[in-house]
This record gives C-alpha cells, structure tokens and sequence, in this order.
C-alpha cells in the first residue's frame, strides 16, 4: 500500500477535520492557545459573544485593557454575559447585577445574602494578547507557555490584516499554507506574486513544533515555511499588493480558527521590517489601504459571485485580491472537503505529512493513549524568503 493510500486509510479511522467538543480533533485543538479575535477590534470596556470551536464565549476588555475570555452565560439564570457592562476588569451581568472578575470570581450580588457571592464562579479562561490577536486556552490544566509562538527578531511594525470568516473547515486553509505550488495558479492574476511563479519541489519534516517545509528551486534557493501546531503557518511573502514595494517582503503568521467545523476565522499578522522615515512611509500607504479596502465590495461578497459564475476571478480587481483568490479556490472545494477522492502528487509532500501528523495524533487520543509532547516553537528557527 502507498503512503498516500495509507494516510487516506487512516483518516477513515478518525475525524481529522472535526474540532467540536469530546472529539479527538477537539481535545486535540484544546491542548494549544488558540487565536481568537483581533485585538484593535476589542475596544476597552465592551463585551461581544464569540463562537471557537462550536462553543460559544464572553469576550471582553477591561478598562485597564486587560482582555479576558469567560462563559457565555451567567451562572445564575443563564443570561448572556455579553449583554451586560465591563466594571474595571471585571464584567456585570445585565439581568440581575451579579459581577464576575477576571478569574471567574462572583464578587457581587446585589439582591442576594452575604457571603452567597463567594460559592458562584463563572469559567474564565486563560488569556492574553500577542502580536495584534487575543489568544485564549480552552483546555484543562496549566495552558502552554506563553507566548503562543516567538516574534520576530528585527524590529519593524506589525500589521493586523482584517478579521475574515470564511465558510470552510479550517483545515481547508491551513493545508494550502502546505502548497506552496498554488501560488504560480491562483496567485497569477494581479501579480502580486510574479517573483514566485517557478515552481518548487516541496519537502517537509516533523519537528517538536509541528512541520517545517522546504521548497526548492532549481538555482538552489529553498524556502522555509513554518507549521505550529495547531493551526499556524508562518512564512515570508511578497509585498502587499498596493503598496508599491514599501515594507518590502514580510513576514505573515496565518491563525486559522475553527468557529465550528464548516466556517473559521482568518486572523492574520504581519511583521513589516521597518523603522524610521520608511516606518512612516508605511503607515501612509496603510492608510491608502484601508481607504481603498473600505472603499471596495467586501472580500465574500466576491467570492459569492465568482462562485456563482457572476464574474470571473482572472477579471477581479481589488485590493485584498489575493484574499479574494484564496477564499474561492479553498471554501469553493465544499464546507468540508471531500479528501476521499483526491488525487495527492508529490507536491502534496507538506499535506500529507500534515495529515499523518494529525491522524497519528487523533488516533491515540481515541484510543487513551498520550500524545506527542509538543513544544513551544524555537525562536531561532525562522522562515527563509527563497525564492
């Protein structure tokens, strides 16, 4: 039997694409900081419900900026905690007053006895902020160490791309941060990617902190990209398109954040090596960005015409294009892809040892058996450009 078939009989055994509570991909998932929001969109002293992993969760920014992920509900008649008002760092419940701290700690009851407050405890998770994103940890026990992974080493700016939902298995996505050979395809119209258009041979390896995958050209140069487990993808990429070269090539750490297992948020940082008067070249251009992003149909919006033969991809113009592109090649393989009838090549090299991963991983949790001791990424291991 071949490894691409062994793979494939595996995954028959266990759900590699699942992430819901009690299912191996869920405990899995639940083992890592998870990215759950974008920081600049959490003003302090709001709450908003958010949905990870087909839960739903209290976020919220305390006054002195302190982000915190708690139960959706409060403890006492079910109400929606969102729905109440933020406190200092703490957030009160609309419906009757009770007023939780940031550890889950009931503090106040204002109709209730003395002392009553103390035995009531909402579930606050374990959160914190890096690089732009709100992280939270949803397992049991200590959460990994902090940070999540390493920044980058030079100084420079970051970029916090805007927040997209996309309605697809995460794993759809994450997998194409694996194939490097798309971007001569999908990424062709615009030229945003011109630079990259040769294809690569693509190996990869397992490390103790997930994959790391090569692509070689054939004057010799190899890029690295950068697979944590569970679902981040760093690499360096092209400039962004309209931006005229400014920042140069960046490096992007992808966070692919399953809301249930058919939609995912895309939670995307950039790290741009600039200083100075090119710093602030930068942010004038990101200004003209954001304009011009404001300005244009939103991202799904496209997507849902290409996908209904309204327009053509190869015609689109705008300034998040290569976004438009990703989104209707990957969601437009189905809600979950049909991995079942796929034809793997050797390009798939980066997948399919993913997919071993995973399966390998999920299948001793189905089983009882304990997992791979997975560690917290090296701050010396960096993406290299490649190309």
């Amino acid at each position: 039997m071949s490894s691409v078939m062994l793979a494939r009989h595996r995954q028959r055994e266990v759900d590699i694409t699942g992430t819901r509570p009690g299912t191996p991909g869920g405990r899995f998932m639940r083992q890592f900081w998870i990215a759950v929001h974008r920081g600049e969109d959490l003003a302090p002293g709001h709450a908003k419900p958010i949905r990870i992993m087909s839960e739903d969760y209290t976020l919220y920014r305390g006054e002195s900026g302190r982000p915190q992920v708690m139960d959706y509900r409060c403890p006492h008649r079910g109400a929606q905690l969102h729905l109440g008002w933020v406190e200092g760092d703490a957030i009160r419940c609309l419906y009757h007053g009770w007023k939780y701290d940031c550890s889950g700690q009931c503090v106040e009851q204002p109709a209730e006895e003395p002392g009553f407050a103390r035995k009531v405890r909402a579930r606050a998770y374990p959160t914190g902020e890096h690089l732009g994103l709100v992280f939270a940890y949803f397992g049991e026990g200590e959460p990994p160490p902090w940070p999540p992974y390493p920044p980058p080493p030079q100084a420079g700016l970051v970029h916090v791309w805007n927040a997209e939902t996309v309605p697809c298995n995460y794993l759809q996505c994450y997998e194409n941060t694996a194939d490097e050979v798309h971007v001569a395809f999908v990424h062709r119209p615009g030229g945003s990617h011109a630079k990259m258009a040769e294809l690569p041979v693509i190996t990869a390896e397992e490390t103790d902190w997930g994959m790391l995958r090569y692509g070689t050209r054939k004057n010799g140069e190899v890029r690295h990209t950068l697979h944590y487990m569970p679902n981040v993808t760093r690499v360096i990429v092209p400039p962004l398109a309209g931006f005229e070269g400014v920042g140069g090539w960046q490096e992007i750490y992808f966070n692919f954040t399953p809301i249930d297992d058919e939609s995912h948020l895309w939670l995307i940082t950039s790290h741009i090596k600039v200083t100075g008067a090119e710093a602030g070249r930068f942010l004038a251009k990101k200004a003209e960005h954001l304009a011009k992003v404001a300005q244009a149909p939103k991202v799904m919006e496209l997507v849902y015409e290409v996908w209904a033969g309204r327009r053509r991809l190869i015609d689109i113009e705008h300034p998040e294009l290569a976004m438009v592109q990703d989104i209707a090649v990957q969601a437009g393989q189905g809600r979950v892809a049909d991995r079942e009838n796929e034809r793997l090549g050797r390009s798939d090299a980066g997948i399919i040892l993913w997919r071993k991963i995973l399966g390998r991983e999920l299948r001793a949790i189905a089983k009882g058996r304990p997992g791979k001791k997975w560690k917290t990424p090296p701050a010396d291991v960096l993406p290299v450009i490649g190309v």
